[in-house]
C-alpha cells in the first residue's frame, strides 16, 4: 500500500525529499510555496515525538532552501480501519493529519482535521487506491485462527468424551445423559447448576448437530479472529453463548416448559455471526462470498428454519444473534469510529 501511495503521489509532481527511518517526506511545488506529505506506516510503538522531530526538521529545510511557505500533511497508514486508543489520541494532539486504512485504501479525517489539501488529494488517492482494491476483490485465502480452533476442538474432544464415559454412540441423544454431562434446563438451573449456561455450550445431540455448528463456527469464528483479535473474539464468543442460553431459560420458562433440555454451541456460534455482519457493515471485505446481506441473510434462514422444525432452540440463536449484533456495534464504538468523518459524513451508518 505504501508503495502504491508513494506512486500516486509522484504522478501528481510530488518529490521525494527526505526519508528517516519508516517515516518518507514527499513535496510539491504550489504557486509561492510548497505541499508537505509526511507518509507513514503506524506500527505499536509510534512516536509522536519522532514525527514531530521530522516534521519540523523537514520544514526547516524547505523554508531555508526554497524560502517559500510549507503547508504539511500527515498521512498515517494503518493496517485496517479500526483504530486502536493511542492511534487516536496520536491524532488528536496532531493537527494536519489523515488516517487510511491500508487494507482498502479509505481515508478518515477527523472533526477537527483538514477536509481538503492539495485540490481533494483525498479523492484523488482514495479513487485510485478503491479502485485497485476493487480490481482486486476475489476470494480471499482462509486462514486458521488460534482461538477459534481451539474451541471448535474442545467441542469435538467433549462429545468423543461423553460417548467414551458412557460407552455408547448414541449416548448424546439421551437427554438424561446430556443433562448429567452438564446441557441446562430451567429447572435444574434454579437447583443451582449455574455452570450450565457455560457447560451446555459445548455439548451437542448427536454428530449431526456437532458437524453442523463446527463447519459454520470454523470458518465464520476464524473470520472474526482475525479482524478483531483472539481476546475480542473470546470474550463476544463465550458472552454470546450464555446470553443464548439465558434468553432460552427465560423463554422456556415463560411458556411452561421448565424442563426442557438444551444444549449446542449455536447461541455463541450466532453471537460470531451478528460481531461479523457489523464489522463487515463497517469495514467490508475483499472477499464477494462474505457480506453483511449474506451473513443476514443466513442467519434469518437459520432461524425460519428452527421455527419451522422441532427441537430446535431459537431463543438461543435469536439471544446470541442479538448480543453479538450488540458487540460488534460497542467494539465499533470502543474502536473510535463513532469519532471518524469519512468524505464529510458519519462513518457510522
Amino acid at each position: 500500500m505504501l508503495n502504491q501511495i508513494v506512486s500516486l503521489l509522484k504522478a501528481r509532481d510530488y518529490k521525494t525529499f527526505m526519508a528517516a527511518g519508516k517515516i518518507g517526506v514527499f513535496i510539491k511545488e504550489s504557486h509561492s510555496d510548497y505541499n508537505m506529505i509526511i507518509l507513514c506506516a503506524y506500527q505499536n510503538g509510534f512516536s509522536f515525538n519522532e514525527y514531530e522531530r521530522i516534521r519540523q526538521a523537514a520544514e526547516f529545510k524547505i523554508v531555508t532552501k526554497y524560502k517559500r511557505h510549507v503547508n504539511s500533511l500527515c498521512i498515517i497508514v494503518n493496517r485496517d480501519g479500526i483504530f486502536d486508543d493511542y492511534l487516536t489520541d496520536v491524532v488528536n494532539r496532531m493537527n494536519n493529519v489523515w488516517l487510511m486504512a491500508g487494507d482498502t485504501g479509505r481515508i478518515y479525517i477527523y472533526e477537527n482535521q483538514p477536509a481538503d489539501f492539495d485540490d481533494r488529494l483525498n479523492e484523488y488517492l482514495e479513487n485510485n487506491l478503491f479502485k485497485e482494491h476493487n480490481n482486486n476483490k476475489g476470494d480471499v485465502t482462509f486462514k486458521v485462527t488460534p482461538v477459534n480452533i481451539f474451541i471448535v476442538a474442545v467441542n469435538v474432544l467433549v462429545y468423543l468424551i461423553i460417548l467414551i464415559i458412557n460407552g455408547d454412540v448414541f449416548a448424546t441423544y439421551d437427554v438424561n445423559v446430556m443433562l448429567k454431562m452438564g446441557a441446562s434446563s430451567y429447572s435444574s438451573f434454579v437447583n443451582g447448576r449455574y455452570y450450565e449456561l457455560l457447560t451446555a455450550m459445548f455439548l451437542h445431540f448427536g454428530i449431526s448437530h456437532l458437524f453442523n455448528n463446527m463447519l459454520l463456527l470454523t470458518y465464520i469464528g476464524c473470520e472474526l479472529e482475525r479482524r478483531i483479535g483472539s481476546f475480542s473474539y473470546t470474550i463476544v464468543y463465550i458472552l454470546s453463548g450464555i446470553i443464548g442460553n439465558i434468553i432460552s431459560l427465560l423463554y422456556y420458562s415463560r411458556i411452561g416448559e421448565e424442563s426442557v433440555v438444551s444444549a449446542g454451541a449455536s447461541g455463541a456460534i450466532f453471537g460470531v455471526l451478528g460481531c461479523l455482519a457489523v464489522y463487515l457493515l463497517i469495514n467490508p471485505s475483499k472477499n464477494r462470498n462474505l457480506t453483511t446481506r449474506r451473513l443476514l441473510i443466513m442467519a434469518a434462514l437459520t432461524i425460519y428454519y428452527g421455527f419451522t422444525n422441532i427441537g430446535v432452540d431459537n431463543a438461543a440463536h435469536i439471544g446470541g444473534f442479538c448480543f453479538g449484533l450488540f458487540s460488534g456495534f460497542l467494539l465499533s464504538k470502543i474502536f473510535h469510529y463513532d469519532k471518524i468523518k469519512y468524505k464529510n459524513r458519519v462513518f457510522m451508518r
